[in-house]
């Protein structure tokens, strides 16, 4: 796996991130995350529990409807800065994506990145 960062991070120092794109796709990237969260909420609401559920874990779990909404609007404010950037900002990306550990992620962020973004796959649970 660290090879693979390594790699990845060889190719990146030659580019040069246009900031307006990169705000684009965090953008794009937390509206991923609202709409995952949402299934989350929608999947433990389906699930049944115990009659005398302890109300302080109820409320935990509420936090993911407060997750969800600060994500999407999240998402709409990153939108809306990408479109207030000026196009020819731009930023090194190593520095920028050698602090993200997952390789779908930064290949999502990369304006530069060729591979196609990943799209969620219905398959076998595996719980960790």
């Amino acid at each position: 796996m660290i090879e693979l960062k390594e790699q990845s991070s060889l190719k990146l120092k030659r580019q040069d991130l246009p900031l307006d794109a990169l705000a684009a796709r965090i953008g794009d990237e937390l509206d991923t995350l609202a709409r995952l969260s949402a299934e989350v909420q929608r999947a433990l609401s389906l699930c049944h529990f115990a009659d005398h559920t302890d109300p302080t874990a109820i409320r935990g779990l509420q936090g993911i409807d407060r997750i969800t909404q600060a994500l999407e609007d999240l998402g709409r404010l990153m939108a809306a800065v990408s479109g207030e950037i000026p196009n020819d900002v731009k930023l090194h990306s190593v520095p920028i994506l050698s602090r993200l550990r997952l390789h779908e992620l930064i290949n999502n962020l990369n304006p530069s990145a060729t591979t196609p973004k990943a799209e969620a796959s219905e398959g076998d649970i595996q719980w960790f």
